[in-house]
């Protein structure tokens, strides 16, 4: 017969284990959700662009994607434009976003600017930092080859999230032609722990519940999201491009990305913040994109 010490330890130490793996639950419940912000007001009208609001599933059918196509009369070459963790197609580049989408149809090109799941007027979902988004890129390559593009017509543009998005979508699909990642990161687990007090306010004795949470709930460790393992499976032409001045993922994420796609373009742009290249310079942004894409896409 147990004593009533060791009953009384017994029950502390069970009490102790519900609320670590209730901490992991809460961490997760919290960095797992994103946040959505869409302004109806912001669309490519205001740029005096004709759009079509459109919806068409992820690659898999488990996420129904809203985005603005943006179509073009030379038909010379369509651009998927996706945005970062928390953002949409109205918010990004520091809300300048249809600015840029502008610019870069007069330049040529066809545009759709897609919200990912959970964002903007996306179907509801949870982050997986690129892992599920990723099938979210690649609903967006099949609708433009519904719209008549062929696949060699057709880059991705992807920043922060989104940039490890286009770089997974591409590590996936041999037929992904261009990818532009901008202020990617390389490895989101090594991310997460330098960020990880600052986010939850928790001690990081606390992660390995919320791996484990992660995994049971959400069936995906996101701390193992590593683009840099994947970069070396690209058949794509790769320009990765990283604000020289961004706080939260260093440009060299970007510059070991680069180092392991022999072949790859990397530009640190100079004076500019995390995901806000064309915020920070217009014309030098859209000029690096547009030309990266005008050489690498073709009929």
């Amino acid at each position: 017969m147990k004593s009533p010490a060791v009953r009384l330890l017994g029950r502390l130490l069970l009490t102790a284990a519900v609320l670590y793996v209730a901490l992991g639950f809460a961490v997760v419940a919290v960095l797992s959700k994103p946040q959505r912000h869409f302004d109806p007001g912001q669309n490519p009208g205001q740029r005096g662009l004709t759009y079509q609001d459109v919806r068409f599933p992820s690659r898999g059918g488990d996420a129904q994607l809203a985005a603005w196509y943006v179509p073009h009369d030379s038909r010379r070459a369509a651009l998927v434009m996706v945005h970062g963790k928390d953002g949409s197609r109205t918010n990004e580049q520091n809300h300048r976003n249809v600015e840029f989408l502008a610019a870069l149809h007069q330049q040529g090109f066809a545009l759709l600017a897609m919200d990912l799941r959970g964002h903007g007027q996306s179907s509801d979902a949870r982050f997986s930092f690129g892992v599920h988004e990723s099938r979210d890129v690649l609903g967006g390559v099949d609708y433009l080859t519904s719209q008549g593009y062929s696949r060699s017509q057709i880059g991705l543009h992807g920043v922060s999230m989104g940039a490890a998005s286009v770089l997974l979508a591409a590590a996936q699909d041999p037929q992904v032609q261009a990818v532009i990642a901008d202020c990617g990161y390389a490895d989101f687990g090594r991310l997460m722990r330098r960020e990880w007090h600052r986010r939850t306010h928790l001690p990081s004795v606390v992660m390995p519940a919320a791996r484990l949470v992660a995994r049971l709930w959400l069936g995906t460790d996101v701390l193992s999201v590593r683009p840099i393992d994947k970069v070396p499976q690209i058949k794509a032409q790769v320009l990765f491009t990283h604000a020289a001045d961004d706080t939260l993922i260093a440009p060299s994420d970007s510059q070991e990305m680069a180092a392991q796609l022999p072949g790859s373009a990397l530009w640190i742009q100079p004076k500019a913040q995390h995901a806000a290249g064309f915020d920070a310079d217009p014309a030098a942004y859209t000029e690096h994109v547009a030309q990266f894409f005008a050489k690498t896409l073709h009929n």
